[in-house]
C-alpha cells in the first residue's frame, strides 16, 4: 500500500493503493462489523507540531477477523476542534449511529486506523422502500462483489454518477460480506498453520 502525505493547517492530501480483496481481509489486523457511539476531536502536540487527532468510540456488533479490544476506540488523525478543521482526503467520515464493516490496521499508531484508509471503510445503508440492507463502499457506492474493492474510489461528481449505475438491490448484503471475509481469513489461517 503506497500513502503519500502532505500537511497543511487545514487539509491532508493523500494517495492510496486501493488493495484486492484478499489483501485488505488478509493483512487487517481486525475486522468488525460495528456502530459508532460517540466521537471526540482534541488538539495534540507532539514535539513542534500541533494537530487535530479524532477518537471513534465504536460498540462491535459482531466480530468478523481477528481480536479487537473489548472497548474499541479509533484513533484518527483530522477533525474540527472550534472554528478549525483538519480535513484528511481519503479517509472515512464517521457519523454517530452508523453501522459500518471495519478493517482496521494500526489503530494508535497510523494516521488512519483503517487498513488502506477509506477502502477499508464499508457502510452499512438500507433501501429506503424495500428496507434491505446492504453494504457501500467509503464513497457510498453499492459493493455488488468483492473484486471492486481494488477499483479506485471515485469522489464527487464522479461517484454520483456510478452511484446511478449500481443497484442497491444487487448490492452485497452485511451477511455476505461477513461470509467473503470469513472465507480469507479462514484461507489464510490454514496457510499459517500449515507453514
Amino acid at each position: 500500500m503506497a500513502l503519500g502525505l502532505l500537511f497543511s493547517p487545514r487539509a491532508v492530501a493523500t494517495t492510496v493503493v486501493p488493495p484486492e480483496f484478499s489483501e485488505l481481509a488478509g493483512r487487517s489486523d481486525y475486522v468488525v462489523r460495528g456502530r459508532v457511539l460517540a466521537t471526540n476531536s482534541e488538539w495534540r502536540i507532539k514535539g513542534n507540531s500541533r494537530r487535530i487527532f479524532t477518537r471513534v468510540e465504536v460498540e462491535v456488533l459482531e466480530v468478523i477477523a481477528g481480536q479487537p479490544p473489548a472497548h474499541l476506540v479509533l484513533e484518527c488523525l483530522g477533525g474540527r476542534v472550534g472554528d478549525e478543521e483538519l480535513v484528511v482526503d481519503g479517509s472515512p467520515v464517521f457519523v454517530v449511529g452508523q453501522e459500518s464493516i471495519l478493517f482496521v490496521s494500526g489503530n494508535g499508531r497510523a494516521l488512519c486506523p483503517l487498513y488502506a484508509m477509506n477502502y477499508g471503510f464499508y457502510p452499512v445503508q438500507e433501501e429506503a422502500g424495500t428496507k434491505r440492507r446492504y453494504v457501500a463502499r467509503g464513497n457510498q457506492v453499492p459493493l455488488e462483489n468483492v473484486a471492486e474493492v481494488a477499483q479506485p474510489l471515485l469522489a464527487g461528481e464522479d461517484a454520483a454518477a456510478q452511484r446511478l449505475t449500481k443497484l442497491s438491490s444487487r448490492a452485497l448484503t452485511p451477511a455476505e460480506f461477513v461470509q467473503e471475509i470469513k472465507l480469507v481469513a479462514r484461507a489464510n489461517s490454514s496457510r499459517a498453520t500449515s507453514n
